[in-house]
């Protein structure tokens, strides 16, 4: 998404309607899910506009508005990832993964994302790749990521819930064949399509 209207970087948190770009936004719910009323144009959306000095943004020179993630492919013993479902935009199949915040890197906000998502701590993670992923579109509001991916293997199988419950629910174990079959978030599907073999083979140095 391009910010092709007035909108502020004041140091503070601001959050416009996606549609006339009013800060007038409240959170809602409905079925569960996480959508945004904006009480000027009276429309409700799956997304907003978030500009937030707490977590990495920039805009580039073609006025594209980018965040910085990451995300943490678990893989237990039998060869299966944890997945689960998402209850706030976008709605579908994710992995632990996040924005990574000011003043942190994408490994420390890994961690942190795994252990407040599914409730697992974990201090070594293999990394996995770096891409700029266009098309990735968050409740934020930005359509560009740089996302970090990383990948967990365990040497034992855990029993894993989703502790953010506003945001995620069903946890599931799938192999990437499984899981390629399922609605995925763009940059999940776009990882394992690109680096399936590193997933599915890659370990901690001995």
């Amino acid at each position: 998404m391009k910010l092709n209207f007035e909108w502020k970087n004041d140091g503070k948190y601001h959050q416009y309607c996606a549609h006339c770009h009013a800060e007038t936004v409240d959170r809602v719910y409905e079925d569960g899910k996480t959508f945004y009323f904006c009480s000027t144009c009276k429309q409700r959306h799956e997304r907003s506009i978030v500009i937030d000095p707490v977590i990495k943004w920039w805009v580039a020179d073609d006025g594209e508005y980018w965040h910085e993630s990451e995300g943490v492919f678990i893989r237990n013993s039998e060869g299966k990832f944890l997945f689960f479902e998402r209850l706030i935009f976008p709605f579908a199949l994710t992995v632990p993964s996040g924005h990574v915040d000011t003043g942190e890197d994408a490994l420390t906000a890994a961690r942190r994302e795994t252990e407040e998502e599914v409730g697992y701590k974990a201090d070594k993670f293999v990394d996995v790749a770096t891409e700029d992923i266009v098309g990735d579109s968050c409740r934020r509001g930005a359509d560009a990521h740089r996302w970090q991916a990383y990948l967990l293997p365990l040497k034992k199988n855990i029993d894993v819930k989703v502790t953010e419950e506003d945001e995620g629910q069903k946890p599931t174990w799938l192999t990437l064949e499984e899981a390629l079959q399922k609605d995925l978030t763009y940059p999940v599907k776009y990882i394992i399509n690109k680096y399936q073999d590193v997933l599915t083979s890659g370990d901690f140095p001995s």
